[in-house]
């Protein structure tokens, strides 16, 4: 399979001191790829002993062993992977996605984990989500949009957590979005930027009751985030919900 990438570099310090504009990001593109479709992984399906995963795209790996939590090709924030929003190119059309663990040394599936197929459409980007934990491993895919941000920062919200029907996302300690479901994907939203406080508490929870994760995430102006909810109600170590953005744009 004939991989590219798209990649999206952070303006480094000494162009930000020099031009005194800081939380600032610029966008290069260093291939533009046409007739296309992009997609990158976001594996979020913790377990207790968290074995090394490989990421196949119809049949072809394209990755090294990766482990929860991560963002494959690009990084996020609170989560592994790159500092960049990078996705691998595919042909358009029905495209097969599939996690295993491979035999040591090897691309051979060992142990499967999830196989799911999707139609893609071309020039369009993607992000494949996993919860849950093995056997029971699911995924859903979301079309990204990567449309200019003027002011802010421009984010979406997931609710990955399997044992709570829904979930209130809080920012800044004021509710962003009340009553996500598991697996659903909220639309766009600008919001001011900074290092802000996150938290998510289950459902209609009154503010008297105890967060089930928060977590402190730096977004910068005009970058393009996903940020979710993942981990286990009640989970300990591996399996405690946090929160974690990946980076769109």
């Amino acid at each position: 399979m004939k991989l590219s990438y798209i990649i999206i570099l952070i303006a480094g310090a000494s162009i930000a001191l020099t031009a005194c504009k800081k939380n600032t990001f610029h966008v290069t593109e260093r291939d533009i790829i046409t007739n296309t479709a992009l997609i990158k992984i976001g594996y979020f399906s913790p377990s207790i002993n968290n074995q090394g995963i490989q990421l196949k795209i119809n049949g072809t790996r394209v990755s090294n062993n990766f482990v929860y939590p991560i963002a494959f090709p690009g990084g996020g924030l609170n989560t592994g992977g790159s500092n960049n929003s990078d996705y691998v190119t595919v042909t358009p059309g029905e495209t097969t996605i599939t996690l295993s663990v491979p035999k040591v040394g090897t691309a051979e599936d060992s142990v499967p984990v999830l196989t799911f197929s999707q139609a893609l459409s071309a020039n369009k980007k993607y992000t494949f989500f996993t919860t849950d934990s093995v056997p029971n491993v699911s995924g859903v895919i979301v079309e990204d949009d990567t449309a200019p941000v003027d002011t802010g920062a421009r984010v979406k919200l997931i609710n990955l957590i399997p044992n709570v029907p829904a979930v209130d996302f809080y920012h800044r300690g004021v509710l962003l979005k009340a009553n996500v479901k598991f697996k659903e994907v909220t639309e766009y939203m600008n919001i001011p930027f900074g290092n802000d406080v996150w938290a998510i508490r289950r459902a209609g929870a009154p503010i008297t009751e105890a967060v089930l994760g928060t977590q402190t995430i730096n977004t910068v102006r005009q970058r393009i985030y996903t940020f979710m909810a993942r981990g286990w109600q009640g989970g300990t170590g591996t399996l405690n919900p946090r929160i974690s953005a990946i980076f769109v744009q």
